[in-house]
């Protein structure tokens, strides 16, 4: 009776850096016209797995894989043939034991044993004399050791222990880096993809332990992540057969500061994938568009308007604040205060957002209540500062300063500035309001008044884009 000792992994190696055939790594960004620009930056993955402890960069393996060996009557792997096979076991690792799925008992003689796992639990299908070889797939974990010239004479207790089972992986481990862009995004939430790479078809060889590889057309091969909630959040591993300048596609779906994006994909080509490598690729999304937070993109800085121009302020804190800045809206009017002749509207029109003229055209719109309620519930700063200014930052991403507002009535008058922002929405009597405790009693607070009903005020724009 053949038993075994519980085996270990050569650790994944690090060392072999993405070939490409004319630099060690590749970068590749792409702008979409939503406003996200998405980088893939594919290189070795330094960040280890091996259990603490080990001395060797040899590993435990992990609970409850199962594995197989086979025998063959020959002292060395050349002269494995199907005549000289002696037959097979299957064990199951368990804890530091190992458990026998099916036995295998030989005669008294000298072996070369063929170890192999496909690195989990499942069944291994039935082995016979008809081949000496194996199908290897993309996906698959496979791992071997081979043990030549074992000499099994007279054994205590009729049983042999075969020890120093240490498997080597013949695939490479790779996984994928999802990175929302600090400062202008929130975490992700919500990540799933795949990869689509060049179809390979492998069998392992016995006879001279290798795997050869064969190349069809392309398959696609699912990315999984495990309940993300941070910038940075990497996949589960995946395996994938030995890469030589191959070209890999990755497609993503995920949700970043609320805002769900769906089969955003980038494409990294002249890639090699080492065998016994680990791997991985970082796909870093950004925006020079503004901020995401609460399931939409806010501009970089409030609207104005100028010499016949709808424009953005460049940076988030901006705004100057008085009467006849171009900065100050009355409620659905395209031109901002003193343009208001007439009595103001109560229905709000999409053609005169003023937030649609920003070229490209309707691209930009003025917040809902709504859409201001879901920032709120990102959570806010108060009093925080950016540049010169204070204001509420929201979501820990996007800042609004303390802007004040325009009562226009009888005499203009600019109130409130620098310790309260009210910002207009496309909603009637309701208008976006936070303070410091400055305002109200020592009190800070943010809110969404009802029944504001002040017409004739104005109020700074902060547009947004979904």
């Amino acid at each position: 009776m053949v038993e075994v000792k519980a085996p270990q992994t050569d650790g994944w190696s690090t060392k072999d850096y993405i070939n490409t055939r004319n630099c060690p790594e590749k970068t590749t960004v792409r702008k979409e016209e939503d406003g996200l620009n998405i980088k893939i930056h594919t290189l070795p993955d330094t960040k280890r797995t091996a259990k603490s402890g080990i001395n060797t960069r040899w590993a435990n393996m992990e609970d409850n894989i199962t594995f197989r060996v086979i025998a063959y009557k020959c002292a060395d792997v050349a002269n494995i043939s199907t005549a000289n096979y002696a037959g097979y076991g299957d064990y199951r690792l368990s804890g530091s034991s190992v458990q026998t799925n099916k036995k295998l008992s030989l005669l008294i003689g000298t072996y070369t044993f063929v170890c192999y796992s496909f690195g989990n639990s499942n069944f291994l299908a039935g082995f016979d004399n008809s081949t000496t070889n194996i199908p290897v797939s993309n996906g698959q974990n496979f791992m071997t050791c081979i043990k030549p010239n074992i000499n099994i004479n007279k054994a205590e207790d009729s049983k042999y222990t075969l020890d120093n089972i240490v498997f080597k992986h013949l695939c490479a481990r790779y996984r994928v880096l999802a990175k929302a862009q600090s400062g202008r995004m929130s975490n992700i939430t919500a990540c799933s993809g795949s990869i689509t790479l060049p179809k390979k078809t492998a069998v392992y060889s016995f006879t001279d332990n290798t795997l050869n590889v064969q190349e069809e057309n392309t398959e696609t091969v699912n990315i999984l992540w495990n309940n993300p909630d941070a910038m940075e959040v990497y996949s589960e591993y995946i395996y994938l057969l030995p890469q030589n300048s191959a070209k890999i596609t990755v497609s993503l779906d995920f949700t970043v500061g609320g805002k769900a994006y769906t089969n955003k994909s980038i494409t990294a080509d002249g890639l090699t994938f080492t065998a016994n490598n680990t791997y991985y690729s970082s796909i870093d999304f950004s925006t020079d568009q503004g901020y995401i937070v609460g399931g939409v993109i806010w501009a970089n800085g409030n609207l104005y308007y100028e010499n016949n121009e709808y424009k953005f302020f460049p940076n988030t804190e901006d705004f100057i604040g008085g009467t006849n800045t171009g900065e100050i809206f009355y409620y659905n009017a395209l031109l901002p205060y003193p343009s208001l002749k007439t009595d103001p509207v109560k229905t709000w029109n999409p053609a005169n957002d003023p937030c649609s003229k920003i070229t490209p055209a309707n691209t930009w719109r003025t917040p809902s209540s709504k859409d201001f309620t879901k920032l709120q519930e990102a959570g806010y700063t108060i009093d925080a500062v950016s540049g010169s200014k204070k204001g509420f930052k929201f979501g820990n991403t996007l800042f609004l300063p303390y802007c004040g507002y325009l009562q226009s009535l009888v005499t203009p008058y600019y109130k409130d500035k620098d310790y309260r922002g009210l910002y207009a929405t496309s909603d009637y009597k309701y208008i976006f309001v936070f303070w410091n405790s400055a305002y109200a009693n020592g009190k800070a607070g943010c809110n969404m008044p009802n029944d504001y009903n002040c017409p004739w005020d104005a109020f700074c724009i902060r547009c947004i884009r979904d």
